[in-house]
């Protein structure tokens, strides 16, 4: 029988890998970076990095009357999901968050993060950058274990790393969303990865040790609109629905999305692994 792995590492403990990764790395369990989401148009004006909102102010009649239109947009919407030759007949996620803006009274809010990695080609190329990013803090963290303690080659072992906020949606790793309905839903968001792993001697003289991860995705993304942009798709100005959140008529809220996978390789040839989702799915 396989000898149960031995914990190793001390948390707090950075990762050394010079620049090979995108994120940086310490040893240890999750640990949510310190992430900074906008107010979109209740951020203070005279400071861009105030996390508190501005007051909002009484809606006035117009106000009221341009809430109701864009219930009915939403309506509509709805409505036409999956109608050949209709416009944006294929924005179910866009529309659910935007249901949420309207309605779910600033809640956070929770997505499934793996229909966007399944149906929008940006979701893949994020999952397999950053999945191979982890792969590359989880060798160097054993390297670096090793180098402190060469007889722990010779032993199976387990350890976590956490890592740092990945921004998505301004490189060629981590690219913006291409599909309408995740431009909307959640447009440039932010990740970070988890994972426990735990690596396995050769089997054969010679050899190369054998890691396997479990790696959890956690994204998040602020829903709100910004002064002076507007929509990809229809060019409506973010002021119609900044309006909404001025009058507290729409509130902006965070997304929450996770993912797993149980990744497998063998040292020094991470683009070689086998992935598979955790939990069946």
């Amino acid at each position: 029988p396989t000898a149960t792995p031995t914990p190793v590492g001390t948390a707090g403990t950075a990762v050394q890998t010079n620049g090979g990764t995108v994120a940086d790395y310490q040893v240890g369990p999750p640990r949510r970076p310190d992430i900074h989401h906008d107010n979109g148009f209740l951020q203070n004006p005279n400071d861009p990095n105030d996390p508190n909102p501005i007051p909002t102010e009484s809606p006035g009649l117009g106000d009221y009357a341009a809430r109701a239109e864009w219930e009915l947009k939403l309506s509509a919407a709805r409505a036409a999901q999956g109608i050949p030759g209709v416009p944006h007949n294929n924005i179910p996620d866009g529309l659910d968050t935007y249901d949420h803006f309207l309605h779910g009274n600033g809640a956070d809010r929770h997505f499934d993060y793996e229909r966007f990695v399944s149906t929008d080609p940006a979701g893949q190329a994020v999952l397999t950058n950053s999945t191979r990013d982890t792969q590359q803090a989880a060798e160097a963290t054993y390297n670096q274990m090793i180098a402190q303690d060469p007889s722990l080659a010779g032993k199976p072992v387990t350890f976590q790393i956490t890592g740092s906020q990945i921004g998505v949606g301004s490189s060629e790793q981590f690219p913006y969303p291409e599909t309408e309905n995740w431009q909307k839903a959640i447009g440039g968001h932010s990740i970070w990865n988890s994972a426990t792993v735990t690596v396995y001697p050769p089997e054969t003289p010679g050899g190369k040790p054998r890691f396997e991860m479990d790696m959890t995705l956690h994204a998040e993304d602020r829903y709100n609109f910004n002064p002076g942009q507007q929509d990809i798709n229809t060019g409506t100005p973010d002021a119609a629905n900044g309006r909404l959140e001025r009058t507290g008529l729409g509130h902006q809220y965070t997304n929450y999305g996770t993912l797993q996978r149980h990744v497998t390789w063998d040292q020094g040839s991470p683009e070689n692994a086998t992935s598979r989702p955790i939990g069946g799915r």
